[in-house]
């Protein structure tokens, strides 16, 4: 099932990406001007990905992504100044201009992480625990906060395509390696 969705307040820039997305081969479910009806349509669907630039009609990206937190993978699109503004679990960015294959990659390694979430449901005891063994190394030998280290392990989860349990099983096992 199609969970995308495209939020742009200018209408110009919601066709353009829509377009690439849709020529990359990578349907587009729901177009969206307001933060509010991006919430409705993720709501609706019950996940999804949301491709959007960094300000729309009524709320910011990371406004909008503290809203729907753990229900959604975001891809914002902005200049690199709007970029430094906005930072969270489930944003991934990529600076303006942007090349058809650098949106279609990103959408895919999103769109893969949010059907694998939707596959495995909620984590095994034994993963959260992996995943909090894991935050504990990473703020005590890289001085890191629980939520940077949440955010860390996140970040690595999207960019490898892989579940967060299993960036920690890796982060614990190098680090053991190195002991």
């Amino acid at each position: 099932m199609v969970r995308t969705v495209v939020a742009f307040e200018r209408d110009d820039s919601r066709e353009r990406i829509t377009q690439m997305l849709e020529r990359s081969g990578i349907e587009v479910r729901f177009r969206c001007k307001s933060g509010a009806e991006v919430i409705r349509a993720v709501r609706l669907m019950g996940s999804g990905v949301v491709v959007c630039g960094y300000k729309l009609a009524d709320m910011s990206a990371q406004q909008l992504a503290q809203e729907l937190r753990g229900t959604a993978y975001f891809l914002v699109l902005a200049k690199a100044p709007q970029l430094e503004l906005c930072d969270g679990p489930e944003i991934l960015k990529l600076p303006l201009p942007v090349t058809a294959g650098e949106l279609r990659g990103s959408v895919s390694v999103l769109t893969q992480l949010d059907t694998m979430n939707l596959r495995g449901g909620q984590r095994s005891q034994e993963e959260k625990e992996l995943i909090a063994r894991a935050k504990e190394y990473l703020m005590r030998e890289r001085g890191m906060s629980e939520e940077a280290a949440h955010r860390y392990l996140q970040r690595r989860s999207m960019e490898t395509a892989t579940k967060m349990a299993e960036v920690a099983k890796s982060l614990l096992g190098g680090a053991q390696g190195q002991g």
